[in-house]
């Protein structure tokens, strides 16, 4: 422990006073900042700036910094002075990997801290999932540090491995091409956590991260206990340690994949909420809307009288419902045009679910639904698929609405608006 500490100690100075390397993790931070405090463009989120220097910042800075680091320590001998004076090959690396951990613990916190209006437990789940990102990106570049013949090879094979997984899924998502979508997206630059996650976008994302961490991880084993890199001044480990970290990265491997398993067999989003059918109300005839008196918010029953037109018929509520809108009052001119009040039908209060169109043909009317309702918290409510919609193809949008009838006890009616969550099972 005190020669990691050493080596932690040695590389955090020297990091510190190599300008060059230094401005590779104050540079993205400061650009997210400056560019969403003076940068206002009409219709672009206020986080696209943060999203996007963020994945630069965990997935491009760290690789090539830390293949540089230990390419040149393996080039220039140092590293087998370290050896020879009695530092073990762990030792050396977690006092290296420990310094960029640090330093992108303190750039992930200032990500989050930027974002504009975010929580505290949004600030956090930002913060997490880019750290995590940040060890991804240290076990790539001591990888190809490890692997390179000298220094400059190391440089341009980190700076090309900082690109593709920067860059190639903020291509992907920029361009919405269904091929690099499908190549990206198990990249862990592609599954940050951002202030719009939901629930179940936050767990996945979590869970992607993690698997990528443990596969970099069984890689780094493979590759640092298949050489006898100690004859050139390298990196080696022991029989031993290579079977600990491969039990390790395998155990926690088989948990995250029953993670993902449990998440892939499920349907889910956070684009819900709590619905009813609306039913205008209109006049029976042109005239002068005498002795209306509907408030938003009232509630009606079928058949009352709702007022009527001088002259004309008594209009009347068509179902047991509440007012959630009106949009006349008494004494005005009216036709059988205007739609006069919006009556929301307080039997048929449903959850109303927007799924992607490439998730609905795994649902099917009658289909087992669970539904979390914000109001209720964790509370888990069983319900079922009512029916399916069509797109609206007016709006820019790939979703299409699942009606959702909850069987479990509850009065809805209080609720309408009220977001929820959908977890639709597959299997």
């Amino acid at each position: 422990m005190n020669s990691t500490n050493a080596i932690f100690i040695k590389q955090f100075r020297d990091v510190s006073k190599n300008s060059d390397v230094l401005m590779q993790f104050i540079v993205f931070p400061a650009m997210a900042f400056i560019l969403t405090v003076l940068v206002d463009i009409p219709g672009m989120p206020s986080e696209t700036f943060v999203n996007m220097f963020a994945k630069m910042f965990a997935g491009m800075a760290f690789v090539g910094a830390v293949a540089a680091i230990i390419a040149e320590d393996i080039e220039k001998n140092s590293l087998r002075f370290l050896l020879m004076a009695g530092i073990k090959s762990h030792e050396y690396l977690l006092g290296i990997g420990g310094v960029f951990l640090t330093i992108g613990l303190m750039g992930s916190l200032a990500f989050a801290v930027i974002l504009p209006d975010a929580s505290i437990m949004q600030m956090l789940n930002v913060t997490l999932s880019l750290t995590l990102g940040v060890a991804a990106s240290i076990l790539i570049g001591a990888i190809i540090g490890i692997k390179s013949e000298n220094q400059q090879q190391a440089v341009g094979m980190g700076q090309l491995a900082g690109l593709l997984i920067s860059f190639g899924p903020f291509i992907a998502d920029m361009s919405q091409n269904d091929m690099l979508l499908r190549i990206f997206r198990f990249f862990y630059t592609m599954n940050f956590v951002d202030q719009n996650s939901g629930t179940m976008e936050t767990a996945e994302s979590f869970g992607i991260i993690l698997a990528n961490v443990l596969v970099l991880t069984l890689a780094f084993a493979w590759v640092y206990g298949s050489q006898d890199s100690i004859n050139k001044g390298g990196v080696s480990l022991s029989k031993k340690t290579v079977r600990q970290i491969i039990v390790a990265a395998v155990v926690s491997g088989i948990g995250v994949a029953g993670f993902l398993w449990h998440y892939a067999g499920f349907i889910a989003t956070d684009d819900a909420h709590i619905a009813s059918t609306t039913i205008p109300v209109s006049a029976n005839g042109g005239g002068v809307l005498e002795r209306f008196m509907l408030q938003e918010g009232q509630h009606v029953s079928t058949d009352e009288i709702l007022g009527w037109v001088d002259g004309g018929e008594a209009m009347r509520s068509p179902v047991n419902g509440l007012v959630i809108q009106t949009n006349a009052v008494q004494g005005q001119v009216v036709s059988p045009m205007d739609t006069i009040a919006l009556i929301s039908d307080t039997t048929s209060v449903h959850v109303q679910a927007n799924i992607e169109e490439t998730d609905i043909l795994d649902v099917q009317v009658g289909q087992r639904v669970n539904v979390n309702i914000d109001t209720f918290g964790r509370r888990n409510f069983e319900g079922y698929v009512a029916s399916i919609g069509i797109m609206d193809t007016s709006r820019d949008t790939s979703m299409i609405p699942v009606k959702i009838n909850i069987t479990d006890d509850v009065d809805l009616n209080r609720l309408i608006g009220v977001n929820a969550s959908v977890r639709i099972p597959l299997r």
